[in-house]
């Protein structure tokens, strides 16, 4: 899809909701405006002073205090202005904060579901460059503009009495001018937010490529990948010169018009002094009310080109503000109390949908499946990669609800229960072990935020990880950097486990959480696990059946099914897909199984566990 296409397809705001970014904050808008409206009343004052200044003058009358007045009305206008432009900058930069705020809101609080089928960079933009536009809209004239008006107006009145025919002179070029920029105007906004969603894309492409500087680096495609982001870059190149050509006629079209007013009014202004039908300070008084008539009309005319390029980044914030968020409401009945921690599935299904109004995928990830886990036990999920394993541990921690059957945690039927209160329960360390850049406090702050210095410490040494403390001579508050790099990936899984922990959960959910880990590790993990969580419900997927052959249930999924259950021993017996998984790592020659390998060809010819 082009930026084009996406700028046309993208809803385009409109006024009313760029307003509501500044109308939070009425009073200190009426205190700009009432300041605006002083300023613009000063600045009405002086031409009509200068004028009895010039009267006086060709009079041979005394001038008085009228010299003290008019650079008293310039100081104390001045000083005016300079309060009012840092009320109004005040006013861009709080209301800027309220919508990142609330943006920022909406984003963490989107679905998981939808998160996944964003990219990280393009949300990022939104919060950062897209309100920034907006920001500089509002601190360019926007809120300027409604006392520019009033200037506007008393300008006109003015003229109109001192010579009505210069005033047609000096609107008709005026208006010919308004009904210019309003047509540019149209096409900025459209060129404005191709821009943002260009921009959008680079910031996901360069996201994307620093996150996997290492993989790209170690397959020597550096050159290729930073063309990729090279031609992101290109693109928004392009679109930005067609809003520099766009914009750039509003600057020809207000300097022509002002020329053209300027000079038929001192042409024809000239000419009517010479015929005596007006004064000379008629006509200097006539034309200082024009600089005042010129000046907000082109403080207008930059504004409604700050307003266009700003709708193109409230359409792509209101996009997402449009998302609707998780609902953390029971889906049905009275919000039910979780009892233990036994979990069970009574003829589950499920698909993947695209959460972003597309076409839903219909092929089934999980069918049927049905199992029970009592309070305190441990079951294990294996088999083939794409069966379905990290699905279910999806479905057990509230990120997906199920397409069909029903799920009971602690007892009670999940759609009678909050999403928080299933997740105040459990603890889920995901398969890639994902650690959050900043310090070793802040990652495992995570999992209980009043555990002591004193517990994590004690956890971090538990865990073999004594080392990393004592590293940098930083101990808790060493940095892991960017993305965990710093660590090593059984370092991040050690301390994923040691974040869950440290929350105590009634379940913990483990997805491939000691892959990375040698067999000793592993060790000091499940007895760390069995010694801080005695009770606690485990849920483990593993690629590593040695990993779970003491689980008191084994479930064994084949293409989104559970295709045999029970424990190790009654697996390799009665299993031939656990049977071929057991065979592949060597686990037939267990002496519990009972089973010897004898070389030949297995029934099942499935891809390795994952």
């Amino acid at each position: 899809m082009t930026i084009e296409t996406q700028a046309m397809g993208s809803r385009r705001a409109g006024l009313a909701e760029l307003f509501r970014h500044v109308a939070v904050q009425r009073r200190l808008l009426a205190v700009i405006i009432v300041l605006s409206l002083a300023g613009s009343g000063l600045s009405l004052a002086q031409p009509l002073l200068v004028r009895e200044v010039i009267d006086r003058v060709t009079g041979s009358r005394p001038l008085e205090l009228l010299p003290w007045l008019v650079g008293g009305l310039v100081v104390v206008g001045g000083i005016l202005g300079g309060v009012n432009q840092y009320l109004i900058q005040r006013t861009a930069e709080t209301a800027i904060r309220r919508s990142r705020h609330g943006l920022i809101q909406h984003i963490l609080h989107l679905p998981v579901a939808t998160l996944d089928q964003r990219r990280v960079g393009d949300l990022v933009a939104r919060v950062t460059t897209d309100t920034t536009v907006v920001r500089n809209m509002l601190s360019q004239g926007f809120v300027e503009s409604f006392a520019g008006i009033f200037t506007v107006i008393g300008a006109l009145v003015s003229m109109f009495f001192l010579d009505p025919i210069l005033l047609l002179i000096a609107v008709g070029a005026a208006v010919a001018a308004v009904i210019a920029v309003a047509w540019v105007t149209s096409h900025i906004e459209r060129a404005s937010l191709g821009v943002q969603n260009s921009l959008g894309m680079l910031a996901a492409s360069m996201d994307r490529a620093i996150r996997a500087t290492r993989t790209v680096r170690a397959a020597n495609a550096t050159t290729h990948e930073a063309r990729r982001v090279e031609d992101d870059a290109t693109g928004v190149w392009k679109v930005g010169l067609k809003v520099a050509a766009t914009t750039a006629l509003v600057s020809p079209i207000s300097s022509i018009s002002t020329q053209a007013t300027f000079l038929a009014v001192i042409g024809v202004g000239g000419w009517r002094v010479a015929s005596g039908a007006l004064t000379v300070a008629d006509l200097v008084s006539f034309i200082l009310f024009l600089f005042l008539l010129i000046v907000p009309l082109g403080q207008l005319f930059g504004t409604v080109t700050a307003i266009g390029e700003a709708l193109g980044g409230v359409a792509r914030i209101n996009e997402i503000l449009r998302l609707p968020v998780e609902n953390d409401q029971p889906k049905r009945g009275p919000s039910n109390n979780i009892g233990d921690s036994s979990l069970v599935f009574e003829g589950v299904g499920f698909e993947y949908t695209d959460h972003d109004g597309g076409e839903p995928d219909r092929q089934a990830t999980l069918s049927d499946v049905s199992f029970r886990v009592e309070s305190g036990q441990t079951v294990a999920i294996v088999g083939p990669s794409g069966a379905g394993k990290s699905t279910i541990l999806n479905l057990i921690a509230r990120f997906y609800d199920a397409s069909a059957g029903r799920i009971f945690f602690g007892g009670a039927d999940v759609e009678t229960i909050t999403r928080s209160a299933v997740r105040s329960r459990i603890a889920y360390v995901e398969q890639d072990a994902p650690a959050l850049a900043g310090t070793l406090r802040d990652n495992l702050s995570i999992g209980n935020p009043n555990a002591t210095d004193a517990d994590m410490v004690s956890i971090l040494e538990h865990l073999n990880l004594g080392s990393v403390l004592r590293r940098s001579g930083h101990g808790l508050d060493a940095g892991i950097g960017e993305g965990a790099v710093l660590l090593s990936g059984g370092e991040r899984q050690r301390i994923a486990v040691a974040r869950a922990l440290l929350g105590n959960p009634a379940m913990l959910i483990l997805d491939e959480s000691t892959s990375n880990l040698d067999g000793v590790s592993e060790d000091r993990v499940q007895e760390l696990i069995a010694g801080r969580a005695p009770g606690c419900t485990l849920v483990i997927v593993a690629h590593r059946l040695a990993t779970v052959q003491g689980a008191d249930m084994i479930l064994v999924l084949d293409r989104g099914r559970v295709a045999a259950s029970g424990t190790h021993a009654e697996l390799v017996r009665n299993s031939p897909l656990y049977r071929e998984l057991a065979a592949k790592q060597f686990l037939n020659r267990e002496s519990d199984g009972g089973i010897e390998a004898d070389g030949g060809a297995l029934p099942y010819a499935h891809d390795a566990v994952g």
